[in-house]
């Protein structure tokens, strides 16, 4: 569906998101979303561009009574699932601490539901390990799919028919959607308004969540920073080293050469901890110790890109395209609200 301009929002109708709960889930996997949809059409009516809510948000349960979440908060919700309204337009499926998902893959009946619900809306999605329920039921084959980090390996191996793509922060295969772990959630929920309504409302219940308006889908879950604490002592003094050298030469062959190895053992030794090529994973550096220049300095594009390590200010522009979907300067522009 094409985003509505902002002179026929008042004739848009009222979208209905239905959230799937169940004991166990996690609190911020169904607030968080639930919240950005909510903030939308609030949004859209203050400036008077709606008369009636975009957004009408709604929590099933499989049988409408409370549940316990991970939070130890009991949510109360609106319906049990077999009572989901029948124009609902979005169900999204929450993802779940410990061994919750677990019992709701074992729950037939719940699993039957929601495969017969996912044909009767518009659009479904998973926040976090909800992708696991989601896969169970078969919805998520051949679509491209992600989940928490730490359920990327079962996805991956149980879902066999499921295209995983292990370090990204949602999906979207037509109206199937998937993201990975907790606020990512809100990530997802970000990118849907956007599709229904357009990058400017978006970017305004961006801006009143405080939170990014725009990370890409194949934007990394963890930062490099993070991935290199859990790191051998040897790979972990490099890690450290790239860090404070990113403005100089930093090809594979001088980084071998400061392991003392080969430039091909280095190759295999830091792919199997990196989990990348040393190409990638620098760059990915240099990305991240832009971003906070653009963001809160006025330095331009050219001297960023010198500052961070690029060769040049199109180098730069090409490796933030690659890793968050957009131009430093369409970063920089997002980022301050101009």
């Amino acid at each position: 569906m094409h985003p509505v301009d902002a002179g026929a929002l008042n004739t848009v109708a009222t979208r209905i998101v239905c959230m799937l709960a169940y004991e166990g889930a996690q609190s911020l996997d169904i607030s968080g979303p639930l919240e950005v949809f909510a903030l939308a059409s609030r949004q859209a009516q203050e400036d008077g561009l709606a008369q009636a809510p975009l957004y009408r948000t709604q929590v099933l349960t499989r049988d409408g009574g409370a549940v316990a979440l991970s939070s130890g908060m009991r949510l109360l919700p609106d319906h049990a699932c077999a009572a989901m309204p029948r124009d609902t337009d979005t169900l999204l499926v929450c993802g779940g601490m410990g061994d919750a998902v677990d019992r709701a893959r074992d729950d037939g009946a719940l699993v039957d539901w929601l495969r017969g619900a996912a044909r009767r809306v518009r659009r479904i999605a998973s926040v976090c390990s909800g992708a696991l329920l989601l896969a169970e039921t078969g919805v998520l084959d051949g679509c491209e799919a992600t989940t928490h980090w730490s359920d990327v390996r079962e996805l991956r191996e149980r879902y066999r028919a499921v295209r995983v793509v292990p370090d990204a922060i949602y999906t979207r295969t037509g109206e199937v959607w998937t993201s990975a772990g907790i606020t990512t959630g809100m990530d997802l929920a970000l990118a849907m308004v956007t599709a229904d309504h357009g990058a400017a409302l978006a970017l305004k219940v961006a801006r009143r969540m405080v939170m990014a308006s725009k990370r890409s889908g194949g934007q990394s879950q963890i930062s490099a920073e993070l991935a290199a604490l859990d790191l051998p002592d040897q790979l972990h003094e490099l890690a450290n080293w790239i860090r404070e050298n990113l403005r100089s030469r930093l090809d594979a062959d001088l980084l071998a050469e400061r392991l003392h190895m080969s430039t091909r053992q280095f190759g295999r030794r830091f792919g199997a901890a990196f989990g990348t090529t040393p190409q990638k994973y620098i760059e990915g550096l240099r990305v991240e110790q832009a971003k906070p220049l653009l963001e809160s300095t006025r330095k331009d594009v050219k001297r960023v890109a010198a500052e961070c390590g690029f060769p040049s200010a199109e180098a730069m522009r090409r490796a933030f395209v690659r890793h968050l979907g957009m131009a430093p300067s369409d970063y920089r522009q997002r980022l301050s609200g101009e």
